[in-house]
């Protein structure tokens, strides 16, 4: 067992929503629930400094395993695209505010968990009260387009609609891609030895890996997002966010730009945009203290 799921005070528990069972730590008993969903390569172990600081503010908070992580069950249907990541939280919010007995419920999300936030308020604007995005800016497909540096930090994403080969190349050398990708995309980051293992633990699980890459061949299509086919999306086209919401994202991140969050405030009605100096894509592990400040301050403010 991995260290990080030693800690007494983070309960593990099991929620069935949207005709998956979720495998979620939790930690709080507050009155209020903050959902935290994770990313790519990840786990939900790294949303534990949000849990704990959440759980302080006097929230119940709950960081599931994404579709598809081990323990939590894959997709029955296959279907990993962002509109399913969306109709999963807003179930594991009805789910857990029943419990709960309550209906005020905030969403955390870093990276595809930010990815599902948006889809949750365009399925259902009153589903949360407020949402927190880290590392993903809303829009980040035709974004693309307007940034060519993006295409080229994206490259792995074009990898992955690959056959094959994305499985073998993450599970090579004891999964040492997941290494490159942390080191890539937080430049400055001395992650503990801990916190890698356990994700190469959730991906060394069966399925994990194949339902990992299934998020990226659902969403991108290479064809399109290379502007081969169609026209181009604009910025200007896409839905708005109704949910007042806190983007974050690090300086420094290799993985998505900070220049691409310029535009969140065109996408997102009532939104304010934090960039937090000298962190990478993981903010939320490189700088805890700053990211959990703001993420409280902002839900404390509404």
């Amino acid at each position: 067992m991995s260290s990080e799921t030693a800690d007494p005070h983070r309960k593990r528990r099991r929620v069935d929503a949207n005709g998956l069972t979720f495998e979620c730590l939790v930690v709080g008993d507050g009155d209020r629930l903050a959902l935290c969903l994770h990313g790519f390569p990840d786990n939900a172990g790294s949303m534990t400094p949000i849990l704990y600081r959440l759980a302080e503010a006097g929230f119940t908070a709950v960081a599931p395993f994404m579709r598809g992580y081990a323990p939590t069950d894959p997709a029955p249907d296959g279907d990993y695209s962002g509109g399913a990541l969306g109709r999963d939280a807003i179930a594991l919010s009805e789910a857990l505010g029943e419990e709960l007995g309550t209906d005020d419920a905030v969403l955390v999300g870093h990276d595809w968990g930010a990815v599902a936030a948006y889809a949750a308020d365009r399925r259902d604007p009153e589903a949360f009260s407020e949402l927190v995005t880290l590392a993903v800016p809303p829009g980040f497909e035709p974004l693309l387009f307007e940034y060519p540096r993006q295409a080229l930090r994206s490259w792995y994403m074009w990898l992955f609609q690959l056959p094959d080969a994305p499985e073998r190349a993450l599970r090579w050398r004891n999964f040492a891609a997941i290494e490159f990708l942390w080191g890539l995309w937080s430049p400055g980051w001395d992650y503990p030895d801990a916190r890698i293992n356990d994700v190469k633990e959730t991906f060394r699980a069966e399925g994990t890996v194949e339902n990992a890459l299934g998020y990226y061949r659902d969403t991108v299509s290479l064809p399109a997002a290379a502007g081969v086919v169609g026209d181009r999306p604009s910025v200007a086209d896409v839905p708005p966010i109704r949910t007042p919401t806190l983007v974050v994202c690090g300086e420094r991140d290799g993985c998505i730009g900070p220049e691409l969050f310029e535009h969140a405030g065109a996408v997102i009605e009532d939104c304010r945009v934090v960039r937090v100096p000298g962190a990478g894509h993981f903010m939320h592990q490189e700088r805890p203290e700053v990211v959990c400040d703001e993420i409280v301050a902002f839900l404390r403010s509404e």
